[in-house]
């Protein structure tokens, strides 16, 4: 009885992921999921008691994966740093490393009904509260200090930025490879294969990562120079 009641769970989350990832939250109905599922709408409600609490275990999952996934390449960085060695290009690997990993994620086929979900949340925010997102924080402070420990600066809010900006940048360029998930990707189609797409990706942002990380290493001044909420109309996008 109890891997029966699994593997209905189990059933639920996926199904409901999927249409999730299709449809957003508000125009996806409890009906919808568990006739997706297999299920019934009294197994739902005993699992779950409800559509918000089918989400919030949705995403729970999926920031528990991924924390799980990256959290070696972090627990290695925490190490590092305890011994005094996280500096150069020790940073530099360990910072190649989380990134290569977190684009393995991205690029996994199995993930990409969460990959269209994250990107609804960027877009609308997400509809629950109490997601657990000290463990998405982990990852971007662990790409925070790597970035300040390769440059050699003490602190910056450019580098707290800078690990958002990448993940948000990969997290982009993913979704337009998995366009079974995105109809309007249909009229932007990528003549390359999915490894190919992945490598291409994730050479882009690693080699325009170290140019920057490289200019603020010999450079440290090298902020624009106009006052801060300022800038010259020439620059603006």
């Amino acid at each position: 009885m109890t891997c029966r009641n699994h593997s209905t769970r189990d059933r639920i989350l996926a199904a409901a992921e999927k249409l999730f990832a299709e449809k957003g939250y508000k125009e996806t109905t409890t009906r919808e999921i568990v006739r997706e599922a297999g299920a019934s709408l009294s197994s739902l409600q005993s699992h779950f008691q409800g559509k918000e609490s089918v989400y919030f275990q949705v995403r729970c999952k999926a920031i528990e994966e991924l924390y799980q996934f990256m959290r070696p390449s972090m627990e290695e960085v925490e190490y590092m740093d305890s011994q005094g060695l996280l500096y150069g290009e020790t940073a530099w690997n360990l910072l190649h490393e989380l990134l290569s990993k977190y684009a393995e994620w991205c690029f996994d086929i199995k993930n990409r009904h969460t990959i269209t979900l994250i990107g609804r949340e960027m877009l609308d925010g997400s509809p629950v509260q109490g997601l657990p997102e000290e463990k998405i924080e982990a990852t971007f402070a662990a790409i925070q200090q790597l970035c300040l420990r390769y440059v050699g600066a003490e602190d910056g809010d450019w580098a707290h930025l800078l690990g958002h900006t990448l993940f948000s940048a990969m997290l982009g360029m993913t979704q337009t490879s998995h366009r079974d998930t995105r109809p309007e990707a249909t009229h932007f189609k990528l003549l390359q294969s999915q490894p190919q797409v992945k490598y291409q990706v994730k050479s882009y942002i690693l080699l325009t990562l170290r140019a920057y990380l490289d200019i603020l290493k010999t450079h440290p001044q090298a902020e624009p120079p106009w006052p801060e909420g300022r800038i010259p109309s020439n620059q603006g996008i």
